[in-house]
């Protein structure tokens, strides 16, 4: 129980440290960032407004609203209901006796009048939402009491923790492999810093934890995965600067197998996949023949051969990454397929897409389930 206490306890401080390195001014989101709205005694923390909408004869009021980490509103109601837009960065909402609401982009909230409230950033992360006000003719905002630091805390610490023992299925480092590679594929490289602390607080070493990052490369592009190295030097420089020096650990063994790339490649595939190596080529090999060979050199020979992670691990960190990345299910189902062959259990695949899901949110998740639905149903 110690060691599951400070282990939070480490990631939540670096999560902390992370967030706030980033300001009001370099948060990116689509709408303007408007006015400091605090001190305010109906906000905790710091929170700006710009209003989106000037002709009052459409009716319809709409404001940006921008929270810094862990700000939030008081406990209120409104008269006549009040929509919410999640436009960046990650929040919540939780409705008086109902759990907590983990809110990312795309999100809409539909409040009903009289229904008591409250909504803000997560703890680890900047918070944009636009504000409809419904009814504006008969509408007015009822504000009551704020949310204690301790309230906040467990809200949110409940709605993190919802696939806890779900995702137990995967070990811590498998977990952190899994939060590290979804959000290097989604270039999410504010929250990536808190993985990778996970990540090295489950024991893996720089070299382990580069080689995630390497093999993103061939799934979501060179920029996403030097920009996650470059922002793992930062990490690891942080670390060491309040006097934690983690471990470098070994380097990957060299090849002896004489054979060429194309070949060791070929038969690398057909081991993870179960797919005859001499079946015949259809599809894309067909029709650009030189990214099949590209794929089966490089992909499977000189990235899936370093030996510093498993076939397993380097599937669920593809899967993970294919997720973070969005809109490339027939890859994600080929992956899965692998991972399936190589004995990674739908359970486990399914606490990839809980992790995915908490992470980045459902828009990311759900198209995979599907995808682990259909393979599931094949069975």
């Amino acid at each position: 129980m110690k060691m599951k206490t400070l282990f939070i306890t480490t990631v939540l401080a670096v999560s902390s440290v992370a967030a706030h390195a980033q300001t009001a001014e370099t948060f990116r989101q689509p709408y303007p960032l408007g006015d400091k709205l605090s001190p305010n005694p109906n906000f905790t923390g710091e929170v700006w407004l710009a209003p989106l909408t000037e002709k009052k004869e459409l009716n319809v009021p709409m404001a940006n609203v921008t929270f810094e980490p862990g700000c939030r509103n008081s406990w209120h109601s409104h008269k006549a209901g009040q929509l919410l837009i999640a436009t960046a960065g990650i929040g919540y909402y939780q409705e008086k006796g109902q759990p907590a609401r983990r809110l990312f982009p795309g999100d809409i909230v539909e409040i009903a009048p009289d229904v008591e409230h409250w909504h803000g950033a997560a703890p680890d992360s900047w918070f944009a939402h636009v504000a409809i006000t419904t009814n504006p003719q008969n509408n007015a905002a009822v504000w009551l009491s704020p949310i204690s630091d301790e309230q906040y805390r467990e809200a949110t610490a409940e709605a993190a923790s919802r696939y806890t023992e779900a995702n137990k299925v995967l070990t811590l480092r498998e977990q952190a492999i899994v939060a590290v590679a979804s959000y290097t594929g989604n270039g999410d490289l504010e929250h990536l810093k808190s993985a990778f602390a996970q990540a090295l607080e489950t024991g893996m070493t720089l070299n382990e934890v580069n080689e995630v990052l390497i093999h993103a490369y061939a799934y979501c592009g060179f920029p996403r995965s030097l920009r996650a190295i470059q922002t793992f030097m930062q990490v690891v420089d942080e670390r060491k600067a309040q006097g934690i020096h983690d471990t470098v650990g070994r380097e990957a063994s060299t090849i002896t197998d004489n054979r060429n790339r194309y070949e060791r490649g070929r038969d690398v595939l057909a081991e993870i996949s179960g797919a005859p190596a001499d079946a015949p080529k259809a599809g894309y090999a067909l029709f650009a023949p030189t990214i099949e060979r590209f794929l089966k050199e490089h992909l499977f020979a000189d990235l899936f051969e370093r030996d510093l992670l498993t076939y397993r691990e380097r599937e669920l960190a593809t899967i993970s990454i294919l997720a973070g990345v969005g809109g490339v299910e027939p890859m994600a189902y080929g992956h899965m397929a692998i991972g399936l062959h190589l004995g990674i259990t739908p359970n486990q695949l399914s606490a990839l897409l809980n992790i995915v899901k908490m992470n980045l949110g459902k828009t990311y998740s759900e198209p995979l389930r599907n995808v682990l639905d259909q393979l599931t149903e094949k069975k």
